[in-house]
C-alpha cells in the first residue's frame, strides 16, 4: 500500500489568528518568525551589520519626519497584518502615528524597508510581491553587500510599476512620502 500523499493534496494556510495562538502558546520557542502566505517562516539570526543598518535607517528617518506636519513616524520591526494569511515584520517602516488596532495595516503604512544580506533574494522576490499585492506605496530593499538601495513604488497588479537603484553613499529620497530625504552616507 502506497502511503505517500496524493499530489492533489493542498497544504493548510494559517490565518493571522492561528499564528497569534501558536505564538502565545510558545510554539516558536522564542524564535523570530513571520507569517507569509499562510506559512510560518523562521527569520534568520541578525548579524551586527544588519542591526546597525536597520537602527540607523530608523533613526535618520525619525529625525527627518520629526519636524514635519504629516502624521508619520519610523518604526523598527512593526508587525503588518495583511489579513488573512500574512504578517511580515519588516526591518523598518514609516507609518501613521495614529494607527489603531493590535498591528499596523496597509492603510497605516507609507514605506516598508527590508535590510537584505542573507535574505536579499526573498526581500527582492516574495516580499516585494507581497507588499505590492497589499498596495504598500513604497518599498526599499537595502542590499548590504552591494551597498545600494532598491526602491520600488506605484504598486499595481502584484508588482511595482516604478523602481530605481541608488547607492547608499548619497541622498535616499522617498517617492511616496513627499519631501522625505535622508543621507545614506555612513549607514553601511
Amino acid at each position: 500500500m502506497n502511503m505517500m500523499p496524493s499530489s492533489d493534496l493542498q497544504p493548510f494556510k494559517l490565518r493571522i489568528e492561528d499564528y497569534e495562538l501558536l505564538d502565545r502558546a510558545g510554539a516558536f520557542d522564542g524564535r523570530r518568525t513571520e507569517l507569509i502566505e499562510g506559512v510560518i517562516v523562521a527569520v534568520n539570526s541578525e548579524m551586527l551589520p544588519h542591526t546597525r543598518i536597520k537602527n540607523e535607517l530608523m533613526f535618520r528617518l525619525r529625525l527627518a519626519l520629526r519636524d514635519r506636519s504629516d502624521p508619520y513616524d519610523a518604526y523598527v520591526e512593526g508587525s503588518l497584518a495583511f489579513a488573512p494569511h500574512n504578517m511580515p515584520q519588516p526591518d523598518v517602516l514609516v507609518a501613521r502615528i495614529d494607527a489603531k488596532g493590535a498591528y499596523f495595516n496597509r492603510d497605516d503604512v507609507m514605506l516598508v524597508i527590508e535590510v537584505g544580506a542573507t535574505s536579499l533574494r526573498g526581500d527582492l522576490g516574495i516580499k516585494r510581491t507581497l507588499y505590492a499585492d497589499q498596495h504598500v506605496p513604497g518599498y526599499w530593499v537595502v542590499d548590504v553587500d552591494g551597498r545600494q538601495v532598491h526602491q520600488f513604488w506605484t504598486p499595481a497588479d502584484g508588482s511595482y510599476v516604478d523602481s530605481r537603484i541608488v547607492p547608499m553613499a548619497g541622498p535616499l529620497q522617498s517617492a511616496t512620502v513627499p519631501n522625505l530625504t535622508i543621507d545614506g552616507h555612513g549607514i553601511l
